[in-house]
């Protein structure tokens, strides 16, 4: 007679019941690997579609969320079918919890649409180029308490939530590209559009200079009688910021100090008047 389960040892009871337990681990060993291919192929479908719908929906519909709730949705629907078919094969009843299932799924859907503009949440992610309450840097890291923003001299900064949800925030990473502006005073003698057409050739001859949303000019700004105040616009990608215009002034600096080269930097004045003779003496004899 064979011994009770409580009998035997945990090593034992394995032993004796390897034979069983091998048959329904690979029975279900078969079900779960149909359910992960299930779950991966309908993933890789629904990703595969966003991909090459993404490129026109987001151009031709205006409300962007509900592109995303919609491929988020059909992600679920598709990790749900992978359980319901893993229930049938089981054995299960399906009919009445299938519909249930993919009801909840579209209500949810639903509810997230209209419940998302209404959710608190920071207005920038981890890496993040911003300056919140007087502190610029990149976001490190976003706890439910704090947010740590790590400044470009490599100190970490901690910030309370509430402290920069209460302070305002600029975001230097939330729109792909950035606009450079450059000031140049020039001499009123300068030939101005000859000045105009060499800075903008010269711009223009960065490739890392863009033609969206704007493609680079330069503006008068102020005139007066020792300088001509000129102002240069362009626009360059996020990570091309420092850079570009670093390199942009160099080019334009060594261009204004060359002979020949048209442009001429006005140098600060001041006007001093005297009143009274000059040539008088001032000192009794």
């Amino acid at each position: 007679m064979a011994s009770e389960p409580a009998d035997m040892s945990p090593m034992e009871y394995i032993s004796s019941e390897s034979g069983q337990l091998a048959e329904h681990l690979g029975e279900y060993s078969y079900l779960v690997g149909d359910i992960l291919w299930v779950i991966a192929l309908g993933a890789l479908a629904v990703y595969v579609l966003h991909r090459l719908a993404s490129g026109f929906l987001y151009s031709l519909v205006s409300n962007s969320r509900a592109v995303r709730v919609g491929f988020g949705t059909l992600y679920v629907l598709v990790l749900v079918a992978a359980i319901l078919s893993a229930l049938r094969k089981m054995g299960l009843n399906i009919d009445t919890l299938g519909s249930l299932a993919v009801l909840v799924v579209l209500v949810g859907a639903v509810v997230v649409y209209f419940l998302i503009p209404f959710l608190p949440k920071l207005p920038f992610i981890v890496g993040h180029t911003v300056e919140a309450n007087g502190v610029m840097g990149t976001v490190d890291q976003v706890s439910s308490f704090h947010t740590t923003i790590r400044k470009f001299d490599g100190t970490l900064v901690f910030l309370p939530n509430a402290l920069v949800m209460a302070s305002k925030i600029l975001n230097y990473s939330y729109t792909p590209s950035r606009r450079i502006e450059m000031q140049l005073n020039i001499l009123p003698a300068c030939d101005l559009e000859a000045v105009r057409e060499k800075v903008l050739t010269l711009i223009n001859a960065d490739e890392r200079v863009l033609d969206e949303p704007s493609p680079p000019a330069i503006f008068v700004m102020a005139a007066g009688a020792d300088s001509v105040q000129m102002t240069v616009f362009c626009w360059v990608n996020n990570e091309d910021f420092l850079g570009a215009r670093s390199d942009l002034w160099l080019t334009l600096m060594r261009q204004a100090g060359e002979e020949g080269s048209g442009i001429r930097l006005a140098l600060p004045r001041q006007v001093v008047e005297f009143e009274g003779d000059l040539q008088g003496g001032t000192h009794g004899g």
